[in-house]
């Protein structure tokens, strides 16, 4: 017979319990986690660009990406807290991706790498 470790051990009492929660045999804390509807996408980015291209200037988030969302394409929770963010302090947000651009350009310190059409959707290139 295998030696089980307490790993092993506390991932099959984790999937027994699972099973059981499934079953109705025991109750457990369930944290469900609305998507951000389009419509919600679609009122942040008008509370603070006119376009999903000023958008992407203001925020580094490709337009067509943006334009997707708004349509009902999925939006992972790090795109939520993203927007999150954008929706109540949307300044702090410009300014952080504009000095990320400033440390990648200037090579001081850390090099932040950003995805090449982020940088020139900032830059308004």
């Amino acid at each position: 017979m295998a030696v089980r470790s307490k790993l092993g051990r506390e991932i099959e009492t984790g999937l027994r319990e699972a099973i059981a929660w499934k079953r109705g045999e025991i109750e457990l804390p369930v944290r469900i986690s609305e998507a951000m509807p389009a419509a919600r996408v679609k009122e942040i980015r008008k509370s603070v660009a006119k376009s999903p291209k000023e958008f992407e200037r203001r925020f580094g988030v490709p337009a067509r990406t943006v334009e997707g969302w708004e349509q009902g394409r999925r939006v992972d929770v790090a795109a939520a807290v993203l927007l999150t963010v954008i929706a109540t302090e949307p300044e702090v947000v410009e300014r952080a991706v504009h000095a990320a651009l400033n440390r990648r350009d200037r090579r001081v310190g850390l090099t932040v790498d950003l995805p090449e059409e982020w940088i020139e959707a900032v830059r308004g290139a």
